[in-house]
């Protein structure tokens, strides 16, 4: 102890998620300027270590970098602008600083403020780590290689960016020069359908067939459903699956809407396939949650039209830029968002790579990198205003790169269904899916791997139609995939013009490129 205080304070604070703090939030709420109600200990951790310092001291942990941009990190942020500076951050992002644990680890470096303000701005030192082989790096040679003063100045309350400076600039210019999406679209995005009880509302196509034998009538109510897996690039892969809407009795008038006690017997009597397939799963649809007015129907929604209508749609969880359009009744569950809206130009601005550059430091990450892309992120992404030329151009491509995306999908649909009745492939697995990534006998191999167990081998000229076949489905994919591809680099092109950029901003947005940037520059 020096002055009353420590000259270092260092550690690694646990982790102990805010769910196991229930009892001791009042006295943390009562104690800490950094309390937030959602805040996991360790938040606790940084301002009592700070109280703990000497006037001179300094104070550095190892800990998850959430708290630089999540909303419960606010206060402490707050708290750091107000009564610290910082001297250095390092970023591991998903290095794999500790081993089985996918933790986003940061170091900081922080001190308590002065009592009079520095002369000149204080800077705070921040650098990035790469994920690879971190052990082999010597960390002080890469910060002082790789690292950048940022002005302390920059940082308060509101979410900590890491970026160098000019970078920092670049998504300023883009925002001011944007207009956020559910502005520019003039709608706001909406949930997909929480079923409560996916077992009873998703079908595949042998039982939606089965019920429509029983009860032809029940056809207009079982209408196509996608998973988030199949929501693709430019345009969702539909792979025949169905869902059963039965709407909620608030939202839509059932000839058993007002019997009351009668009213699961008229149901019976309606839909007679639909009402055994739901009988047998009654007591685990009583205990939903998410139900209509009966144990039968889905939850109370107000926008059920917009799944029939013309929507762009996407995930949650992004990897890469993957956002589709959908003129056609399309279903989703509640792991995707619909934006009620033909807008293609908005399409193509959300699937490209300048826009992707901007997601990727302003969403949140998650596991593995990938983009959580939530309602309150992405009605604020800011789209360039084209000039009429440029909306007219960019729209001609996407509609173009949607018909080559929706002809590839049909192809490769006909192809693994070929596969699947002559060869019984009845799970192709990514390698088959990807058929146009392959040589026509590694194609052949992956056939007779996938082929079922004790199956005959293949014949001489079956092998032969089976690499034929393959080359004219192959031949007919990477003809169309080069097409895309050049559509979609005029298109990346127009919409850096529609944002204004300099040669210089346009040189600097690729030069620090994050991963997985659609296009090549």
């Amino acid at each position: 102890m020096a002055q009353g205080g420590f000259d270092i304070v260092v550690g690694n604070p646990p982790y102990v998620r805010q769910a196991a703090l229930g009892p001791f939030k009042p006295y943390l709420a009562a104690r800490y300027a950094s309390y937030h109600g959602v805040a996991d200990l360790y938040v606790y951790f940084y301002e009592r270590g700070l109280e703990l310092l000497a006037p001179q001291g300094k104070l550095s942990y190892i800990v998850t970098n959430k708290w630089l941009r999540a909303g419960y990190g606010e206060p402490l942020r707050r708290l750091f602008a107000e009564r610290a500076e910082i001297e250095e951050i390092l970023d591991f992002g998903h290095a794999p600083i500790f081993e089985d644990a996918d933790t986003f680890p940061c170091i900081l470096i922080a001190r308590h403020r002065p009592p009079e303000p520095r002369p000149e701005p204080s800077l705070v030192r921040v650098c990035p780590v790469p994920r690879d082989r971190p052990a082999e790096l010597s960390l002080d040679n890469y910060v002082h290689e790789h690292g950048y003063p940022v002005p302390w100045s920059r940082y308060g309350a509101e979410p900590w960016s890491l970026e160098s400076p000019e970078v920092e600039t670049l998504m300023g210019r883009l925002r001011e020069r944007g207009v956020p999406l559910a502005e520019f679209v003039g709608v706001k995005p909406m949930y997909g359908i929480k079923t409560g009880l996916n077992e009873a509302f998703l079908i595949d196509e042998t039982t939606r067939a089965e019920l429509i034998r029983q009860d032809p009538g029940c056809a207009d109510v079982i209408k196509p459903y996608l998973r988030g897996q199949d929501i693709k690039r430019w345009a969702p892969d539909w792979q025949g699956l169905w869902m059963i809407v039965l709407k909620s009795s608030l939202n839509f008038a059932w000839p058993w809407q007002e019997s009351g006690d009668q009213a699961e017997a008229v149901f019976a009597r309606t839909y007679p396939s639909l009402h055994g397939h739901m009988k047998g799963m009654e007591e685990r649809l009583r205990a939903r949650q998410d139900q209509g007015r009966y144990w039968w129907e889905l939850r109370s929604c107000d926008y059920y039209g917009i799944f029939d209508e013309p929507k762009i749609i996407h995930t949650d969880i992004a990897w890469y830029p993957q956002f589709a359009y959908s003129d056609g009744p399309l279903y989703f569950v509640n792991t995707c968002y619909i934006w009620p809206t033909a807008d293609l130009f908005a399409l193509a601005a959300m699937n490209s790579p300048v826009m992707w550059a901007y997601m990727w430091r302003h969403a949140q990450h998650g596991k593995d990198e990938a983009l959580r892309l939530f309602n309150s992120f992405t009605t604020t992404l800011p789209i360039a205003d084209p000039t009429p030329e440029i909306r007219r151009e960019v729209e001609e491509r996407a509609a173009a790169a949607l018909e080559l995306t929706r002809l590839t999908q049909r192809e490769s649909g006909e192809l693994l269904t070929w596969l699947r009745l002559e060869l019984g492939v009845e799970k192709p697995g990514q390698r088959l899916e990807t058929f146009a990534d392959l040589t026509g006998e590694a194609f052949a191999a992956e056939v007779c791997k996938r082929r079922p167990k004790g199956a005959p081998r293949l014949t001489p000229r079956t092998l032969t139609e089976l690499t034929d076949t393959h080359r004219r489905y192959a031949t007919a994919a990477q003809a169309r995939a080069a097409q895309r591809r050049a559509l979609e680099r005029r298109m990346s092109d127009l919409v850096i013009q529609a944002y204004q950029l300099t040669d210089a901003e346009i040189d600097l947005l690729w030069r620090t490129a994050p991963p997985r940037m659609p296009g090549a520059r």
